[in-house]
């Protein structure tokens, strides 16, 4: 086990998650958002969940991109001169940064933690807190969905490019090939989750009573700092919010 993400508590990551997203909406745009962004990647990366980090990087920008074209450079209040040549809206622009820091902030903190997310540990925790067993199970299978979706599409898709299927070039060519992939991805993912939950239920999942947790992690006394210092975060920038 390897970065401070994965040896923390489970509850504390999914904890911080939560308070960054909640500040992202909470906190005045664009200054307190784009610090709020900034941090949030740099705690990423000292807790050793880079690779999220750098995802949410990859998803985000697009969006980013979106959002200044359609707003800075072809929105109509107030147009003047921009530096790069032509016109650009300033109040637009200044919109368009608000919404993306934002925006960017809920997709690191939800990216970083989705990529660092431990199942196994997660449901050892929640069974020795007595949380509903479902509402765990449901919270894992739902995360835990998307890397094994990702996952199968890259093998459909080497699968299909060995039978002569051309996933690349035009958007033409691709959008060609888009039944081609789609059809068997959700016929596998249908079969998938038919296995899973018989598998599940011969093991027992939803028979009733008190489950004990094998190896429950430690729950230190820096995890619960963290997690009253994220919930006390939120509470006081919502009556700042409030009452300013």
């Amino acid at each position: 086990m390897t970065g401070l993400a994965r040896r923390a508590h489970p509850f504390t990551p999914g904890a911080v998650a939560l308070a960054v997203m909640a500040l992202a909406v909470i906190l005045p745009a664009p200054r307190a958002t784009v610090v709020l962004f900034i941090g949030t990647a740099l705690l990423g990366i000292a807790a050793g969940a880079g690779k999220g980090v750098r995802l949410s990087f990859a998803v985000a920008t697009p969006f980013w991109v979106l959002l200044f074209v359609m707003h800075a450079l072809l929105g109509a209040d107030g147009r003047i001169p921009a530096p790069w040549g032509g016109t650009y809206s300033p109040t637009r622009l200044a919109w368009a940064l608000e919404q993306g820091s934002r925006l960017g902030a809920i997709i690191m903190a939800s990216l970083t933690f989705a990529a660092e997310f431990d199942p196994h540990r997660f449901l050892q925790a929640t069974i020795a807190r007595r949380w509903p067993f479902g509402v765990a199970f449901l919270v894992v299978a739902t995360l835990d969905a998307a890397a094994r979706f990702g996952e199968q599409a890259r093998r459909l898709r080497e699968a299909q490019r060995t039978r002569g299927l051309r996933v690349h070039g035009s958007l033409m060519l691709r959008a060609r090939a888009i039944p081609a992939l789609v059809f068997p991805l959700l016929l596998a993912s249908i079969t998938e989750a038919d296995d899973h939950a018989l598998a599940l239920e011969t093991r027992g999942l939803t028979m009733p009573g008190v489950r004990t947790a094998i190896d429950p992690p430690s729950d230190s006394l820096i995890d619960r700092l963290v997690r009253w210092v994220m919930l006390m975060l939120v509470v006081a920038a919502t009556i700042w919010r409030i009452t300013r």
